[in-house]
């Protein structure tokens, strides 16, 4: 049920108060009429009555113009003293709240204490506010900077390192020599991608990801996706299938490249993350004024407690950290930043037949 207002109550109070001095002057009246037949002769009664309702007549009126004017003048300096500043700094919080907007709280020397008390305090808790997200920004950027400072000393020899070792590989090796630098030229390309994926991540963060816009054709960029996983998916002896949308679909307006990113990582995860035997599903649908590209697997799901924290950065849930050592728990933070990028949005729910997770991502469709 929906608060009533102040003004709301005190329209109920004097009603209230109203009604009950009226049940006062008639309960008046009838004991007063009671008295008068033990104290008069009969026949003086009803004449003595005439007067006194005319009389109790009167004073109803006269109670009732009397308080419906109290209650105006009540009314208004309520409205004018109460109301009005409570509304003021109410907005006031709203647009700090909702909008990150500071406004001034309204000064008034009319408003009672509690009122003005209660505008300070605010204004002392929007204060601190401000200030720990001038800290939090502040403290976020000097760790941007100093993961693209980091990232970019990195890039350069790590890019020598691999250089030397794939020159090292067409020398004449031993076997286990040629091991030895496999495993190392591995090794250096998951180097590599980790600088890169720290670079997207400061790009992300100061503002400087690039996109390009284009028409997409999800249908074709998805079969496209899922065919270059099928070598890996029959390598880990898990079945990944197509299922396109039965409707044809509208282009959607996307970075091409990065939209082939998200895919990229949805369904190499899906793969990685479920068991021999499992099955993968990738299928194309529309719903409402989307396009939607579901990954449904039958892996190890997401555990009940882990799933408000899954698309946080350099998180990894624990059952996914013991079946897969490998990940840096960044992909899924940046996936789901350049879906909301484009104006769409990447989520997941839990399969409600049998085990796994579907992800789901979706695009606008251009008016």
């Amino acid at each position: 049920m929906k608060p009533m207002s102040i003004r709301m109550m005190m329209a109920l109070l004097f009603v209230g108060t109203l009604g009950l001095s009226y049940g006062f002057v008639l309960l008046t009246i009838v004991l007063l009429e009671g008295q008068l037949q033990l104290l008069l002769p009969a026949d003086l009664v009803p004449q003595v009555m005439n007067g006194i309702h005319t009389l109790f007549l009167f004073q109803v009126i006269a109670i009732g113009i009397v308080a419906a004017v109290l209650a105006i003048i009540a009314f208004f300096m309520l409205s004018s003293i109460v109301v009005v500043p409570l509304r003021k700094v109410l907005g006031v919080m709203a647009a700090f709240s909702e909008r990150g907007e500071r406004q001034p709280m309204p000064t008034s020397g009319m408003m009672p204490a509690e009122i003005s008390t209660l505008a300070e305090v605010l204004t002392h808790y929007m204060d601190r506010v401000e200030a720990a997200h001038n800290k939090d920004t502040e403290i976020s950027r000097v760790k941007s900077d100093f993961i693209s400072t980091a990232a970019h000393q990195l890039r350069t020899p790590l890019t020598g390192i691999r250089w030397a070792l794939e020159a090292l590989e067409r020398e004449g090796l031993s076997q286990e020599q040629q091991v030895l630098v496999k495993s190392a030229v591995d090794k250096s390309h998951d180097l590599v991608a980790i600088v890169g994926t720290l670079l997207d991540i400061s790009s992300i963060e100061s503002g400087k990801y690039k996109y390009t816009f284009a028409p997409v054709d999800m249908t074709q960029l998805v079969s496209e996706v899922t065919g270059d996983f099928t070598p890996l998916a029959t390598q880990r002896k898990v079945s990944l299938n197509y299922a396109p949308s039965r409707e044809q679909l509208p282009p959607v307006k996307a970075d091409r490249d990065r939209i082939k990113w998200i895919l990229n990582n949805l369904i190499e995860n899906a793969i990685r993350y479920t068991p021999d035997g499992g099955s993968i599903t990738v299928s194309t649908n529309r719903a409402a004024k989307q396009v939607q590209v579901r990954v449904r697997d039958t892996g190890i799901g997401i555990p009940e407690t882990e799933r408000g924290n899954i698309f946080e950065r350099f998180f990894r849930a624990g059952n996914a950290i013991t079946k897969e050592n490998q990940g840096n728990g960044l992909g899924l933070y940046i996936a789901r930043t350049i879906a909301t990028d484009h104006g769409g949005d990447l989520d997941f729910v839990a399969n409600t037949e049998g085990p796994g997770t579907t992800f789901i991502l979706s695009f606008p469709i251009p008016s």
